[in-house]
């Protein structure tokens, strides 16, 4: 069997981390109740494999430019903190921000937006959707374009990041790995040391995804809310060392997401 490494992530919500920048329609977030009962059970804040986003991002600075404002995600640069938390967590050296190359996507309006009415105020200062690019140009991506499926399905090539300065407001989150689809593979011709890792996540960790391209010569990303195959056979049959899972609270509040995540072990 492999020797695998498993690296976890906790990541809060915007309202938990920004309960100010809330619209008045959003009830309190419980995530610190969560994440203390974490915890409390299995001890995660002692397990040097597990990331908890709100200690990185209470001393990453300006906590706002972490998360949008008008949408639950955390932004690019929210995922490069945590990616650099990662990096110590593996033993390696993380990339700088000034190393990667950028693309900005403006007028971003998100779930925030919608699940508040649209209202003006939103709509009249809406995100920017900021994406850092692979190091390397030769990193090749495919995906599984299908509402479910696994690695057998026919591959459909894509980008690591998408242009979508012509989308729907709605959509330029999607320009990290190509949304949300139920299996993803990146390789990187320029690495050849046969290091790979699976990434199993939901949207959250679209905008992480692209930071492990230079790390590894293949990065599979699994999101387990479509995927119908097994994350454990996949790693075995792969040979893959390192999975890393990203959880936002929100996701793992429920019985219905985790539900699919155990359906995938």
């Amino acid at each position: 069997e492999n020797d695998l490494n498993a690296f976890t992530f906790i990541i809060p919500s915007a309202g938990y981390m920004l309960p100010e920048e809330l619209p008045a329609v959003h009830r309190e977030y419980a995530d610190g109740q969560i994440i203390d009962a974490l915890n409390s059970v299995y001890g995660l804040r002692n397990c040097a494999k597990s990331i908890f986003a709100d200690n990185v991002f209470n001393n990453a600075g300006n906590v706002s430019e972490l998360y949008y404002r008008t949408d639950h995600h955390w932004t690019a640069l929210g995922a490069y903190y945590a990616y650099r938390e990662f990096c110590g967590a593996k033993g390696i050296t993380p990339h700088s921000l000034s190393e990667y190359e950028v693309s900005q996507f403006d007028g971003f309006l998100g779930s925030f937006y919608n699940d508040a009415g649209k209202p003006d105020v939103m709509k009249n200062d809406p995100d920017t959707v900021t994406a850092y690019h692979p190091i390397s140009t030769e990193a090749r991506m495919q995906y599984v374009n299908k509402k479910t499926g696994n690695e057998n399905d026919e591959l459909t090539p894509g980008k690591v990041i998408y242009d979508e300065s012509d989308a729907a407001a709605s959509l330029k989150y999607g320009t990290f790995i190509t949304g949300d689809n139920p299996y993803t593979v990146i390789s990187n011709p320029d690495l050849s040391d046969g290091s790979s890792c699976v990434v199993v996540k939901e949207s959250f960790g679209n905008a992480f995804v692209p930071f492990l391209v230079d790390h590894y010569q293949t990065v599979y990303v699994i999101d387990y809310r479509y995927y119908s195959g097994s994350v454990s056979d996949f790693a075995k049959t792969n040979g893959v060392t390192d999975v890393i899972f990203i959880n936002n609270l929100s996701a793992i509040r429920g019985s219905y997401q985790m539900g699919k995540l155990a359906g995938v072990k």
